[in-house]
Order: structure tokens, then C-alpha cells, then sequence
């Protein structure tokens, strides 16, 4: 696992990249005590699994860096550390993993190294499933990760990927929904429509906004999948 880590007090960096090699976990540590030469490493398509920052920095805090970090499109995990409880909730706008609080300890870290390695797993494993289909008498198999949403209408079954190409197939769609709700990453928004929540862009009123454009009704029938997603989007 390739590990960043960036704190402006030098002791502090150190004794978390200490602490990370102390850990069970095979880790490679990158230590930073400037947010811009941090980002300035990203920014050169640095191989990066998990990112640490200090939140309180002069010139460029940790909240900011994250920011600037997900423009980029980093979208690994990002733990933040703090001396403070205050900076929690800004977390969630930027897709945090976890927060830590300091002082660190050998307990904290392992805690959260294994809870890192966990998600690298369950990534992995989830970038493999998919959906076998026949389409005009062609097998072909479909990655979940892939998947927009899928719409029926009447007896037809559009499935959206990432790229805007559909696939349209004749299908009875239970046996699709039953397959797509097995994996955690997709709900039923209306009787018509199951969608991937990692695509979901926002969410107003009644209507999900996908990251393709793609604008989905939910139905009151389905409205308890909000819960669903709001606590998707600020895992």
C-alpha cells in the first residue's frame, strides 16, 4: 500500500510514517510537510492509495488540500488528523475515510490500516463483479463499476454505462434487479429504474441527478432509499 502523509510539523509526519511501518501492513510512506508539494506529487500521477493530512496547516489547510486533491480526480481514501473534533463535519464534503485525532497512537494507526486494507480488498473484489447477458444471441459480460443505472420499459431493459452506450435487451427485469441489488452498490429509486450509487452526482427533492446528466425520478413508494443514499454519499 503506498501511503502519503501530510502534516506541517515534521515530528508529527514522522511518527505517523513510524507508526505505519511499526504497523502489521506492508506500507510505503511518502512524508510532506508542504500541502503544495503534496499535491504537486498527485498531480505527477504518483501511484497513491491512501492520503493522511493534517487539517490545521498554514497557507493551504487539510480540508483544502483534499479539495484540490479530488479535483484531480484522486478518488482513493483520505484520513484526516486533527488535534480537533471541529473540522469533522468539512470531512464528509470531501468523500473522507476517517478522521483521526491526535496524539496518535500505535493502537489508532493499526486500527486504521486494517480498516484501509479492507476497503483496497472489498475495491478490488467489487471492480470484478458484473452481469453475464446474452444480447441478439451474444454472451458478453457487463462490470457493475461500468453501470449508470438501468431503466424497463414494458419488456425492455436499458442498461446506461459510464461511456452513454446503452445496452437494450429483451428480459424478464426482476431476474436483472435481483442481481444488481445483491451488490451494495446499486438501490431500486422506482419500479423502473435501479441506479449505482457511486454514480449518483446529487440528489433534490424527488430526482436524482446521475454523473452522466441522466436525471431519475424517485418514487414515494421508494423513498426510504434517500436514507440509503445520503449515507452513501458521505461514507
Amino acid at each position: 500500500m503506498n501511503i502519503l502523509i501530510c502534516d506541517d510539523i515534521k515530528e508529527d509526519a514522522d511518527r505517523l510514517a513510524t507508526l505505519i511501518a511499526q504497523s502489521s501492513f506492508e506500507a510505503q510512506t511518502m512524508v510532506f510537510t508542504c500541502p503544495s508539494q503534496a499535491l504537486d506529487y498527485c498531480r505527477s500521477g504518483a501511484d497513491i492509495d491512501a492520503c493522511f493530512l493534517d487539517i490545521i496547516m498554514p497557507k493551504m489547510n487539510g480540508i483544502k488540500l483534499a479539495e484540490k486533491l479530488r479535483e484531480n480526480n484522486f478518488a482513493n481514501d483520505i484520513v484526516f488528523i486533527s488535534n480537533s473534533n471541529d473540522f469533522a463535519s468539512q470531512s464528509y464534503q470531501v468523500l473522507a475515510f476517517d478522521y483521526l485525532l491526535k496524539p496518535l497512537t500505535c493502537e489508532k494507526v493499526s486500527n486504521i490500516m486494517c480498516k484501509l486494507k479492507k476497503s483496497q480488498e472489498n475495491t478490488e473484489n467489487a471492480d470484478k463483479a458484473g452481469l453475464s447477458l446474452v444480447t441478439q444471441g451474444t454472451a458478453r459480460f457487463v462490470l457493475f463499476r461500468d453501470i449508470s443505472h438501468v431503466e424497463v420499459i414494458s419488456h425492455t431493459v436499458y442498461i446506461k454505462q459510464l461511456d452513454k452506450s446503452i445496452i437494450k435487451m429483451y428480459a424478464v427485469f426482476s431476474k436483472i434487479e435481483e442481481k444488481l441489488l445483491a451488490d451494495s452498490r446499486f438501490v431500486k429509486c422506482h419500479r423502473s429504474y435501479i441506479v449505482n450509487l457511486s454514480e449518483i452526482k446529487t440528489m433534490a427533492n424527488n430526482e436524482l441527478t446521475m454523473k452522466n446528466g441522466s436525471k431519475i425520478p424517485i418514487s414515494r413508494k421508494y423513498s426510504q432509499v434517500k436514507d440509503k443514499i445520503i449515507e452513501w454519499m458521505f461514507k
